[in-house]
């Protein structure tokens, strides 16, 4: 009886330090910004047959502390693997954790943050999809001026600590000194830096306005940059098609959802057991440029047909 007593009392200290018998993986989010990529990965593992995988997800709210702690506690209590959804994330991830996979859905220029060893063998613990959004920033100024040749004055919005900026600027000047547009420039490194969004547009005057990657601003972006453009009639150039359904006026890149469900399909792989350490970085397949033909009329502008003959509009 007593050995009886002994062995129930064995299982239930068991259960109680590991309360879940399923595998999961965690999930660390900077912001509301960037919840489309967690909706993907979800979406995707149902599609690619991994629908009982256990999620948990940190939505940080903006605080590098709590990213960390999220990272550490999700490790120490034994996730499969990390998802990360940007680079500030994976970053923060890399360097609180010791062991664990980390698997990123969107990060921009892969190479030059010094995760990886190469796209193609990465070599460390740390893989994923790249979003290509700073190799299109050049991609996407010269869409605004096919789409609104008007546009000749452009205020770029950019975290200047951001790995990619560097990269993004390099191709958007390129291409600015060949299309002819001149460029203002918008330095955020903090979510107050906002606050004087307003003044910055009174002062520039731009005809347009281009995001390029940034934690910040993306997570921003429904509450203060959208708010502020529309109140002075500045239309917004944006990443993805997400950020177009949100109220940019256009877009050229990657789906959020789709470089999610892209993600899902590579962790499938990994929880088969391919080391991380050999699962390629992969690229979305073709860039979406899509237009919000609502936007656009509202404040005042109209596409060029040949232009929105190409787009999605949204």
């Amino acid at each position: 009886m007593h050995r009886l007593l002994l062995l129930l009392f064995l299982l239930l200290l068991s259960a109680c330090h590991n309360p879940t018998a399923e595998p999961w993986i965690g999930v660390v989010v900077s912001g509301e910004g960037r919840m489309e990529r967690v909706q993907g990965l979800k979406d995707g593992l149902t599609i690619y047959g991994v629908p009982n995988l256990g999620i948990r997800v940190c939505n940080a709210q903006g605080s590098p502390k709590t990213l960390a702690e999220c990272a550490r506690d999700f490790e120490a209590e034994g996730a499969r693997a990390l998802i990360t959804v940007g680079g500030v994330e994976t970053q923060t991830a890399l360097r609180s954790t010791h062991r664990i996979p980390i698997l990123y859905v969107g990060l921009a220029a892969s190479l030059d943050w010094g995760f990886i060893q190469s796209l193609r063998r990465p070599g460390g613990r740390v893989s994923g999809v790249d979003n290509g959004y700073a190799e299109l920033t050049g991609k996407r100024l010269e869409w605004l001026v096919r789409a609104l040749p008007s546009a000749h004055r452009v205020l770029v919005l950019y975290q200047p600590e951001v790995v990619p900026t560097p990269k993004a600027l390099t191709h958007l000047r390129s291409a600015a000194s060949i299309l002819g547009t001149e460029l203002a420039y918008f330095e955020v490194r903090h979510r107050e830096d906002l606050n004087r969004l307003p003044q910055v547009l009174a002062n520039t005057q731009p005809d347009a306005a281009l995001l390029l990657p940034s934690f910040i601003l993306e997570n921003a972006l429904t509450t203060q940059v959208l708010p502020a453009l529309e109140a002075t009639q500045v239309p917004l150039v944006g990443l993805s098609p997400e950020h177009t359904r949100a109220g940019a006026a256009l877009s050229y890149g990657a789906s959020e959802h789709a470089l999610g469900q892209q993600a899902a399909r590579m962790l499938k792989k990994l929880l088969e057991g391919l080391p991380i350490s050999e699962l390629p970085v992969e690229r979305p397949d073709i860039p979406r440029l899509t237009l919000n033909r609502r936007v656009l009329e509202r404040l005042g502008y109209s596409p060029t047909p040949q232009v929105a003959a190409l787009a999605d509009e949204l």
